[in-house]
């Protein structure tokens, strides 16, 4: 079924240790466990990111599916209601929300291992194209598909040098007005397959979260509270994949 709307990509940047994961798993044993350790902490903290992202968004906007450390929404137009704005708002949600579990988080640090002293590196970077798109039912799944599909995730592959920015296209954006009062600036980015292309970008620049814990509590404290909060969400994931 084709439709015309909006979609949206939320994507979570700034974690290096991935790239690194693969290279440890080749070395030794020890070094294949403490893959394995980094990256179920990896997966958590990033798990605990998206969630929060997820719920921002999803009042304006349809949860179409997780890739990797990101988020697919779409949104298929509504009669009488500019969704462009309700869908700014969305954006701005997402980006607090998104903040203020950073925050929340930032205990994990007592952990030690890289992706845990990383966590408050983490940045979120917001994509949005309008267009057409075709929905397929794929048994139980509606899998999106078409060029715009193709050009919202284009939009990524830029030379934007920022972790933390919102990206519209054209077809968005002519739907807010005065959007260079809201911040943005027009750009050209060489899109793969598209060529030259004109979007618009808002720079945006989050002060980095600070740890608020008591400083005279002692690293036993916070390092058992880093540890019970894993083995809990641990505990929680596996659940649910046996409960599928």
């Amino acid at each position: 079924m084709k439709a015309v709307g909006y979609l949206l990509i939320a994507d979570i940047s700034g974690y290096t240790e991935f790239v690194r994961l693969h290279a440890l798993r080749k070395q030794s044993v020890v070094s294949k466990f403490a893959a394995d350790f980094y990256e179920s902490h990896a997966e958590i903290i990033v798990s605990e990111l998206l969630e929060a992202v997820i719920e921002a968004v999803e009042p304006s906007m349809n949860l179409n599916k997780l890739e990797g450390d990101a988020a697919f929404f779409y949104s298929d137009d509504e009669p009488d209601i500019n969704q462009a704005d309700k869908i700014l708002t969305a954006m701005q949600a997402a980006q607090i929300a998104f903040q203020k579990k950073a925050q929340e988080l930032l205990f994990v640090e007592a952990c030690g291992c890289e992706p845990c002293t990383q966590a408050k590196n983490l940045r979120l970077k917001i994509v949005v194209h309008r267009g057409e798109y075709l929905h397929k039912k794929i048994r139980n799944f509606d899998e999106l598909a078409g060029e715009a599909v193709i050009f919202v995730h284009r939009m990524l592959k830029n030379n934007v040098k920022s972790d933390e920015y919102w990206l519209v296209s054209k077809e968005f954006s002519r739907f807010i007005p005065a959007i260079d009062a809201l911040g943005f600036c027009e750009i050209t980015e060489n899109l793969d397959n598209f060529g030259q292309t004109k979007l618009d970008l808002k720079l945006l620049n989050s002060k980095q979260p600070k740890n608020d814990e008591k400083p005279n509590r002692s690293q036993i404290t916070k390092w058992l509270k880093q540890a019970l909060y894993f083995s809990k969400a641990t505990i929680r994931r596996k659940f649910a994949s046996a409960s599928r």
